[in-house]
């Protein structure tokens, strides 16, 4: 591995937060194309060095674990299992939104390589919270149809659409009222941060159905209905009232 690269990486790997902090639908697009610019050059050298290798292999899991390997040191300062996941939940934001699609994006197959084991080494850390491949048009879509992680896993456990009418009711008040709130992005984000992971504890409980239910009853069928009635600040604090429930129940479980 180069010099460059290496310092491309460790550039890469320190902006992993702030790229978790600029994640929000209005200014996404364009701090993705604008760091790629920048980093463009970087994963051009990398797919050419792997193109070159004598060793692909051991050359693609050389450059493929330099930002897992940061991680895991970061991680090792703590003890704490629950301190560990709300650590790495920023990290992984960063690079589910960012360093893997600027990977991927111009679609270069050594580049490919790299996302595929630098996956497998990121998530090798003994939690939960695992971070999977994705594309800057899935991201950029994802602000459209899937976003809600939580609202879609309860109506697909009901028997709903991904289009039904709930579903639409809230991605319109979340990219409406609630993105326009001088608290909203905030609000959104921590969602996003934390439903992932939610959803895939509730998931593995056998009786998953079940807790589905109970959160439409108890907060998205009330949030429907306060929609309805224009009531929009009372379904916020509905809103945050579920987040805030579901982390203390699963996120940190």
């Amino acid at each position: 591995m180069t010099q460059s690269i290496s310092n491309g990486l460790d550039q890469l790997f320190e902006l992993l937060i702030p790229f978790s902090k600029e994640f929000n639908k209005n200014t996404y697009a364009a701090v993705f194309q604008e760091k790629y610019r920048e980093f463009k050059p970087l994963f051009a050298e990398i797919a050419q060095v792997c193109e070159d290798s004598d060793n692909r292999f051991e050359t693609v899991n050389e450059i493929a674990g330099v930002l897992p390997d940061k991680m895991k040191m970061i991680l090792g300062e703590e003890s704490s299992k629950r301190k560990k996941e709300t650590i790495l939940m920023g990290y992984n934001l960063g690079m589910v939104a960012f360093v893997i699609p600027m990977f991927r994006y111009g679609r270069m197959d050594a580049c490919e390589e790299v996302v595929d084991r630098m996956i497998e080494r990121w998530n090798d850390n003994g939690l939960s919270a695992d971070i999977s491949k994705s594309t800057f048009e899935e991201i950029q879509g994802g602000f459209k149809s899937h976003f809600c992680y939580i609202t879609t896993a309860v109506c697909k456990s009901l028997g709903k659409t991904d289009d039904c009418y709930e579903l639409n009711l809230m991605r319109d008040y979340r990219d409406g009222y609630l993105s326009g709130c001088e608290d909203g992005a905030g609000i959104i984000k921590e969602y996003y941060d934390i439903a992932p992971t939610i959803v895939k504890r509730i998931n593995r409980l056998n009786e998953a159905d079940a807790v589905y239910r109970e959160i439409w009853n108890r907060y998205l069928l009330p949030c429907v209905t306060l929609i309805k009635e224009d009531r929009l600040e009372e379904c916020k604090e509905t809103y945050i009232d579920m987040v805030h429930d579901l982390q203390k129940k699963y996120f940190f479980s």
